[in-house]
């Protein structure tokens, strides 16, 4: 309980330097609260601080407090139990992020944007076969290989994604992947990818791939193969994506002729 009293004092005191007091002492702690427990920071069944803890936190008075809370139950955000204390009701759901597949290459940079990423490594070697093959390679040429983890803005992982790319001279940095969208680095080494193709499928969580997703190992991930297509129509990157389907979706719109 005094980590989540420490956390809502955090969002209180940034709180402070924003409209929000302009209203009434009640609505403020009330809105703290409430955000706490839309967004899951306070989980659903959770015990509620306290009338008490409130007041001596926020430095308010018990009324400003039991009107606070008063006004979550009216909601019913949280049901309130003489003797047992108050728990949450609300039941938090994490909004998976949704990728269209029209204007592809449009949406993946967008994507990006709005996104945490975790560059796990880079590294410049020389590809298992079936990349080589891909690539068009010969046994002793080079490709960048990148496993990345990417987060939602709330900072919960959705995606690992382990890439082979050709033709890189610059920019495939972690500092640099972090902070810049890689397709945006692809464009910026000259090559300009036309075509983009896409298998989607299923596969099993490995224990690696479980961790850095935050899932149970063996649970169900959507898995995508994407090959992209330069200018002269050949393979220049091999993108394997690995998705917790709770957090990411595909979504497609078909026209019937």
């Amino acid at each position: 309980m005094s980590e989540l009293l420490t956390s809502l004092k955090s969002e209180w005191n940034l709180a402070q330097g924003s409209a929000l007091t302009r209203v009434p002492l009640y609505h403020q702690l009330y809105s703290v609260l409430k955000d706490s427990i839309l967004n899951g920071t306070i989980e659903f069944d959770a015990q509620m601080p306290t009338e008490q803890q409130l007041a001596a936190t926020f430095d308010v008075s018990r009324i400003t407090a039991k009107r606070a809370m008063d006004e979550l139950a009216a909601e019913n955000l949280i049901a309130r139990f003489r003797g047992k204390g108050s728990h949450v009701t609300y039941q938090y759901t994490p909004k998976p992020v949704r990728a269209p597949l029209v204007g592809m290459l449009e949406n993946l940079a967008e994507m990006g944007k709005h996104s945490i990423v975790l560059v796990k490594s880079v590294e410049e070697v020389v590809p298992p076969a079936d990349i080589r093959e891909r690539l068009g390679l010969n046994e002793r040429e080079t490709a960048y290989k990148l496993v990345r983890v990417r987060s939602n803005e709330e900072g919960e992982p959705y995606a690992y994604y382990v890439s082979w790319t050709k033709g890189i001279t610059k920019g495939f940095t972690k500092k640099n992947l972090e902070k810049t969208p890689r397709l945006n680095v692809i464009r910026d080494n000259g090559i300009k990818l036309t075509k983009i193709e896409q298998v989607l499928s299923a596969e099993n969580a490995s224990v690696r791939v479980s961790q850095d997703l935050d899932v149970e190992p063996g649970s169900a991930l959507l898995s995508i193969r994407r090959q992209s297509h330069n200018e002269s129509g050949e393979v220049v990157d091999v993108l394997d994506c690995l998705y917790n389907p709770k957090r990411f979706q595909y979504s497609m719109v078909l026209s019937v002729d």
